[in-house]
C-alpha cells in the first residue's frame, strides 16, 4: 500500500503463462496427496529393497492418477502399473497352483485376456486396457530438421515420450516436471512431519 492507503499496482509478469502454471501445480496436490497416502498405507513390511521399490512405484502411480489420463506421460505410467499388476496376479495364480500340487495332470495354462472385439464377460474398457498393456511402446519418432540432438534423451526420460513429435514432447515434459515438483514437495512435507515426531 502507498502512503494514501491505496494498493500498489502489481508489475506485469515477464512470463504471461507463469500464473497459469502455478495454478496447475496447486490443483492436483490434494489428489496427489490422497492417492500417495492411500498407496503408502498398502505398503507392507518386508525387505528394505522391496519396500523402497514399492514406495517408488506408489509415488509414480499416485502422480499419474492425480494428473488423470489427459497427458501421455500419465497414461504411460498407468499402463506400466496395470501391466505390472497383471503379471503379479498371474504369478500369484501360478504359485497357488504349485502349492496345490495338482497330481491329476499338468496345470491348465493361465488365461490371457482375449484381444478380439468379442469378450466373454469383459467390458470393452478391460479389453482395450489389456490390449494396450500387451503392445510394445511406439518406435521413436524420427528427428525433424530443427530439433536438437538432446531431444532423444528427453524422449527416454519422459514416460510415453518415445513416439511424440518435438512440440508435444516439450509440453508433456513441462507438465511432467510440474507434477514431479509437486510430488517432491509432498514427500518433503511428509519427511518433515515424521522427522519431528
Amino acid at each position: 500500500m502507498d502512503a494514501k492507503g491505496a494498493p500498489l499496482p502489481t508489475p506485469p509478469s515477464p512470463n504471461p503463462s507463469g500464473s497459469r502454471a502455478s495454478a496447475t501445480v496447486d490443483a492436483p496436490k490434494p489428489m496427489l496427496a490422497f492417492h500417495f497416502l492411500r498407496a503408502l498405507s498398502r505398503v507392507h513390511a518386508g525387505p528394505a529393497r522391496r519396500r523402497t521399490r514399492t514406495i517408488s512405484r506408489a509415488a509414480y502411480s499416485s502422480m499419474a492418477r492425480a494428473a488423470g489420463p489427459r497427458r501421455a506421460w500419465s497414461r504411460a505410467l498407468l499402463r506400466q502399473a496395470q501391466a505390472r499388476r497383471s503379471t503379479t496376479l498371474a504369478s500369484r495364480r501360478a504359485a497357488v497352483l504349485v502349492r496345490r500340487r495338482v497330481v491329476a495332470g499338468p496345470a491348465p495354462p493361465l488365461a490371457l485376456p482375449r484381444l478380439t472385439g468379442r469378450s466373454s464377460g469383459n467390458t470393452s474398457g478391460e479389453t482395450s486396457a489389456a490390449r494396450a498393456a500387451l503392445l510394445p511402446p511406439p518406435p521413436p519418432a524420427p528427428r525433424q530438421g530443427g530439433e536438437p540432438a538432446r531431444s532423444d534423451a528427453l524422449r527416454r526420460l519422459v514416460p510415453g515420450g518415445a513416439g511424440m513429435e518435438y512440440c508435444s514432447l516439450l509440453e508433456e515434459t513441462a507438465d511432467y516436471v510440474r507434477c514431479l515438483r509437486a510430488q517432491v514437495q509432498l514427500m518433503q512435507g511428509l519427511a518433515d512431519l515424521f522427522s519431528c515426531q
